[in-house]
Formats: structure tokens, C-alpha cells, sequence
């Protein structure tokens, strides 16, 4: 056995292409060696900006021989009835390249059969690798590919060389005019040079490039970074670093050197989110912070090079900072000038999306969905203060500080509206966007959740109302976000809300102002709902038979999720079991019965007393577990449902449903319906059975 080690160098590569292409690498290594049955004990990679790295240990050196049985004729057709060869056995030899004696007599479901074992020797590895390789190098997956020059071949960026080493011998191989080789080159400024290797050799390849300013592992490069920020801001303070933000300077650099620089204090009277946004988005910086939290006129840069005159550099990276936080004072001072009342004027002028309209027709339906989930959710809460917050929601998308930085929407509104004395509801303006992607915060003011809620609820009525089609492929207008943002604010904040009502009222506001478009919209939008419902329900850890018990019911996410964990924590109880087992036999009794049209229970005609006395507890427990379904209480609803387990035992022991007589059968029909919508109050029971 020996190791491979393949190496793409090019020009440099986007940050955020070098793992997706990594995780490709690995993937298309495993799958393409498995596929020529070539065993190796692991896998490695690594990349930088400059380089795709892909090292396989102990490969082995050829494919396994390849057997394969083939059945020739039966021992009747193969033999004559002297016992001589025939025509069609000799043939099947002959095709075979073998002589008759040379088959076997196998044993078969159909008879005894002439056999022969065919062994393909399989191929040397040496031989088959050239084509791994370029079957590699054409299928790894980028964002975005290009072709240079007149070659025929698409990759990210120009290849440059090629590092192609199985054992210690060079793999040939030709991509776009550059020829494989046993050589790597070291960091593009410190130590440009051809590093020949000798052997494929994984520790050796990295400790060279090590050597040479490159860390070609993203773990190691990605530690090294953070630390070098570390150790480069512990003289001014603590520097916040984003974890994604880390990666991305990691991904652009071979070897990373932190840098400190500052800004003039003046800055710091601005909004802290927009210096951080300023220093992080355009400069992809870190900021720093005092130990009490409090923001601090540094930052930190991570560069490529190791420079001379550092004080050159430096000064390079201040200018350039003073001069985009210049650039944002301008457009704060700027938006100042202007409340945010003429900003909601403006909205008129700012397409939400081409086929519902614009921001200020948006901003009509937050006011009118706003008020009545106030009605629904929070109807202590003053309404002209929730109307004032719907009516504000989309200003800020009007300044000019969120043209610039678009992802600080929602927080300059609410940093603007305070300024103007609206304090009780400003943060919400802040709180309609939880909660976020990255972070699972949530809206914490009643005009926060209000607004979150309604934003969300427009947004899908909007699109799918207005006949944006859901692809099944990506989420290009934020519709599952939005659903599961709906999803768990209900379940986070113990609401409940009939979504189905409110879905449809947010349509017939989109039907006013003439909009709607899609006559199946309240359908699509709850089964949309739905899915990202019962998703919610799994990643919270409920098993699908569980959830299947629930997920029918009137779509109102909070309350489901009530009779879901009551479910959960009594279903261990073995006469619980018993009585779900029950009920599937009453589903499957009703299953074919049009309920609708079951007469009301008729006491005279029940008979048996096993009938008598189920009805005469279900009369009695009836107006019980209303109560307690009105206060929510489903583990005593549950608990009081065991009541009926003896009840329709018994009942399916001595009662036959199913008699010719009419009105009997149809009266017990009755019985078990009347039961059955007790028990489906809380979920399918069958699904638990």
C-alpha cells in the first residue's frame, strides 16, 4: 500500500468557495475509489486561498480481482444421452476460452448447471489514477466556475500547478497546459519557491509548507488566527470575535498576521452596531472592548504578508477605516435631519416586491394584522401604541445609513425612533427581525412579538398570495425563515393562535388592495406552515409517530404543542398503551362511516350494560375534560381518558356494532363517535397504538 497526495494550486480563491470545495474533495475521493474497489485506510484535506489539498493514506496498490459465476447450460442440454458434450456446451466453453473439462456442475433453484468462474484481474493502481483524478478535478463543486484561454476545462480560478504524488512516483496528468509534478510552492510573498517532495507523505507535506508560511490544515489556520488576533489586541483590550468572521480571514490568507489599528474616538458617539458594521462588513475587521463591555477605538485586521514597515501598513488600514466610518457619520447625520414619519412617505416610492406592491401598502396590512393579533394575543396592550409600531415598522428601510448597510434594518428604527421619544416602542422596530438565522433571540415587548408575527404573516400571505411558486430547491424570498420564525415565537412564548384565521385574514387584505392572485393560497400557505411545523416538532426531539398524532388538528402551533409533551410523558404508562390500542379499533370502526350524519345519542336504545355504562360516564366526564381543556390542562385531560379504558374493553367484548338492526348499529356508531372526539381533542391515539 501506498499514499496519495494530490495538490491544486491556483489563483487565488474566494474565502467563501474554499469549503464547499474541500467537502467536495472528500466526498468525490471517497465515492470515486470505492466505486474502482480500491481500499485506503483514511482520508485528509486541506486548502487555502492558493491550494485544494487531498491526501489518501495507504491506497491500496491494485484493484481486487473481479470473480464472476456465469451458468452455461443445464446438465440435460449440456450432455447427450451417451453422457457426450453437446453443440451448446461446447459453444459456451468456446465463448468462455476455456475447454469443457474446465466447467463445473453447479447446483441451482432450477437444476443442476455447467458453471464457470471468470477472474478479471484488476487493474494496477498507477493506471487508474490519472482518470480518478481528472474525474476530480472536473466534478468538484464550486459556487461559481469559469473557463480561461482556450481550454476546454471550467474550474474556480486558473490552475497553476499540479502536486500529483502515489508513493514517490509522479501521476501524470495535463489540465489547461500545466503538467503534473512532484513539486508544491510556498506562500506567494514570504517563500515563493518550488518545494520538491520525494514521497506522498501527509505530516512531511505540511510541516514543508508550514516552513514556508502556508497552513494548509483549516482547523490549525483557523486557531492560528484566532490567536494571533488575541494575543495582537491584548495590549488595548478584548477583541469580539464572530465566528463566521474568523473563518472568512482564514479562508483569505496562507499564514495569518494580526494587525492593531485605531480610529478616532469621535466615531464612537455613533450607534455601536453601525461602527461594528462598518469595521466588520466593508473591512472584514475586529473590533475591540473594554472589560466592562464598553466599545473601544481599536481594531484588528488579519494580513497575508509579513511586512518591513509595519507603521506603513498600518497607517494604510486606518485611512481606509476612518474613511468608511466617515463614510456612515455622514449618513447618520444625515438621516437625523428627517423623522421618521417622512420616512414612511417615502415607502411609497420603494418596491416590496414587484407583484404585492410597495413598502407602503405593506405597512397599510402590518396596521390592520397588527391590530387584530392585538385583539387575539395582547388585547390588554394599547392599540394606537401597537398601530404607532406597524405604522414605523419599514421606515428605517427609507435612510440612508440602511441603503448603505442593509442588514442593520430593524435596529436604526428603533435607534431612531427612541431619539424621537418613542422609547415604549422602539425596540420593536428592532424585535420584528427575531428571530435571527444565526441566533436563536426572540422579540421580549408585546409591540416586538406583535409585529415579528404579523411581518412574517404578510410576508407568506404576500409571495404566495400573489403567486410566487415555493421551489423546492433553495429560499430565495426567506418563506421557510418566515415560517419557522411564526413557528417558534408561538411555541417560545406560550401563544396560541388559530393560524388558519389569521392566514386568511391576511389574504383578504391582499384581496383589497388587489394583490391576490392565487385562489389556492390559504391552502399552500397552511400545508407550507405545516411541514415547517412538523420539522420543528422532530428537531425538538418528538418522534414522527408522535407528531403524526397532532399535526392534523386546526393549525394553532402553541397548543399542539401542549397536548404533544402531555402525550410524550403519559404515553410510558402501560394502560395508556392499552387505551390507544383501543382507540385505533374505534378509528378503524368509524373509518368508513359518514360521522356528519350519526344521529345524537338515543339512551333508549341502548341495551347491553356494557353500552350503558360507557355513555352514562361519557355524559358524566364530558363537561370534566371541557374544563380542563379550556385551562390547558391536557396531562389531567389524559389522565382522566384512562377512566374509559375498562369501559371499552368491555364495551368491545360483549357489544357487537355492527347488527342489521339500523337504528341500533347507528345509535352505537353515535356512542363511539361521541368518545372518539373526546379522545381526538388531544391527538390520533391510533398513531400511538
Amino acid at each position: 500500500m501506498k499514499n496519495l497526495l494530490f495538490e491544486i494550486g491556483t489563483e487565488e480563491l474566494p474565502a467563501r468557495f474554499i469549503e464547499p470545495a474541500l467537502e467536495s474533495l472528500y466526498n468525490l475521493a471517497e465515492k470515486k475509489l470505492k466505486e474502482r474497489e480500491l481500499s485506503f485506510e483514511k482520508i485528509e484535506v486541506g486548502g487555502t486561498c492558493r491550494r485544494l489539498a487531498l491526501f489518501v493514506k495507504n491506497l491500496s496498490e491494485k484493484q481486487k480481482d473481479r470473480e464472476e459465476e456465469i451458468l452455461g447450460p443445464s446438465l440435460k442440454v449440456g450432455l447427450d444421452k451417451d453422457g457426450k458434450y453437446t453443440q451448446a456446451l461446447l459453444g459456451f466453453a468456446k465463448k468462455m476460452g476455456v475447454s469443457p473439462e474446465e466447467l463445473y456442475i453447479k447446483d441451482t433453484s432450477k437444476g443442476k448447471y455447467f458453471c464457470f468462474k471468470k477472474v478479471t484481474p484488476g487493474k494496477e493502481t498507477v493506471e487508474i489514477l490519472p482518470e480518478i483524478l481528472l474525474e476530480i478535478l472536473n466534478e468538484i463543486y464550486f459556487p461559481k466556475k469559469m473557463r480561461w484561454g482556450n481550454y476546454d476545462f471550467y474550474f474556480a480560478r486558473p490552475i497553476k500547478w499540479l502536486l500529483s504524488l502515489y508513493g514517490n512516483q509522479v501521476i501524470p496528468l495535463e489540465v489547461a497546459g500545466i503538467k503534473s509534478s512532484n513539486f508544491t510552492v510556498g506562500h506567494r510573498f514570504l517563500s515563493y519557491n518550488r518545494l520538491y517532495l520525494t514521497e506522498a507523505n501527509w505530516e512531511n507535506y505540511k510541516k514543508t509548507l508550514e516552513e514556508n508560511f502556508v497552513l494548509v490544515e483549516v482547523k490549525k489556520r483557523v486557531e492560528y488566527t484566532q490567536k494571533s488576533i488575541i494575543e495582537t489586541a491584548s495590549s488595548k483590550g478584548i477583541p469580539v470575535i464572530d465566528r463566521d468572521l474568523l473563518i472568512e480571514n482564514a479562508h483569505l490568507v496562507e499564514y495569518p498576521f494580526a494587525i492593531l489599528g485605531s480610529f478616532p474616538e469621535k466615531f464612537l458617539k455613533l450607534p455601536e452596531k453601525l461602527v461594528v458594521t462598518t469595521l466588520q462588513e466593508h473591512q472584514r475587521y475586529f473590533y475591540l472592548k473594554d472589560k466592562k463591555g464598553k466599545l473601544l477605538p481599536y481594531f484588528i485586521s488579519v494580513n497575508n504578508n509579513k511586512v518591513k514597515n509595519l507603521k506603513v501598513i498600518v497607517e494604510g488600514h486606518e485611512r481606509v477605516a476612518k474613511a468608511r466610518l466617515e463614510d456612515a457619520l455622514f449618513y447618520y447625520e444625515r438621516d437625523l435631519k428627517v423623522p421618521l414619519k417622512e420616512r414612511v412617505n417615502s415607502l411609497k416610492g420603494i418596491i416590496y416586491h414587484i407583484k404585492c406592491g410597495t413598502l407602503f401598502e405593506k405597512t397599510e396590512r402590518l396596521i390592520a394584522l397588527g391590530e387584530i393579533l392585538r385583539q387575539k394575543i395582547f388585547p390588554e396592550i394599547e392599540k394606537s401604541l401597537v398601530e404607532k409600531a406597524c405604522f414605523y415598522a419599514k421606515a428605517d428601510l427609507a435612510t440612508e445609513v440602511v441603503k448603505e448597510f442593509p442588514s442593520l434594518q430593524g435596529y436604526m428604527g428603533a435607534h431612531y425612533l427612541s431619539l424621537e421619544g418613542e422609547r415604549e416602542i422602539s425596540q420593536a422596530l428592532y424585535e420584528q427581525y427575531l428571530p435571527h438565522p444565526k441566533e436563536e433571540n426572540f422579540p421580549e415587548t408585546p409591540y416586538g412579538i406583535i409585529l415579528s408575527l404579523a411581518d412574517k404573516i404578510d410576508h407568506l400571505s404576500a409571495l404566495i398570495g400573489a403567486g410566487e411558486k415555493i421551489s423546492g430547491e433553495g429560499d430565495p424570498f426567506a418563506l421557510r425563515r418566515a415560517a419557522y420564525g411564526i413557528i417558534k415565537i408561538l411555541i417560545e412564548k406560550k401563544i396560541e393562535l388559530n393560524l388558519e384565521e389569521i392566514f386568511e385574514f391576511a389574504l383578504n387584505l391582499l384581496k383589497k388592495q388587489g394583490f391576490l392572485k392565487n385562489p389556492q393560497a390559504l391552502f399552500e400557505i397552511l400545508e407550507f406552515v405545516k411541514k415547517r411545523f412538523e420539522g420543528e416538532l422532530l428537531n425538538l426531539q418528538f418522534s414522527k409517530n408522535f407528531v403524526n398524532a397532532i399535526i392534523d388538528q386546526p393549525l394553532n402551533p402553541y397548543l399542539q404543542y401542549l397536548k404533544l409533551t402531555a402525550l410524550k410523558d403519559i404515553y410510558t404508562r402501560k394502560e395508556f398503551q392499552d387505551l390507544a390500542t383501543l382507540f385505533k379499533r374505534v378509528t378503524q370502526i368509524l373509518k368508513n362511516v359518514e360521522v356528519k350524519k350519526l344521529p345524537d345519542i338515543n339512551p333508549s336504545l341502548l341495551q347491553e350494560k356494557e353500552e350503558k355504562e360507557l355513555y352514562e360516564t361519557l355524559k358524566k366526564l364530558s363537561p370534566h375534560l371541557d374544563e380542563l381543556n379550556k385551562k390547558r390542562n391536557y396531562s389531567d385531560y389524559l389522565e382522566n381518558l384512562l377512566t374509559f379504558k375498562p369501559l371499552i374493553d368491555g364495551f368491545f367484548d360483549k357489544v357487537f356494532v355492527m347488527v342489521e338492526d339500523e337504528k341500533l348499529r347507528r345509535n352505537r356508531l353515535s356512542l363511539l363517535y361521541s368518545l372518539s372526539k373526546l379522545i381526538h381533542e388531544v391527538g390520533d391515539l391510533s398513531y400511538l397504538a
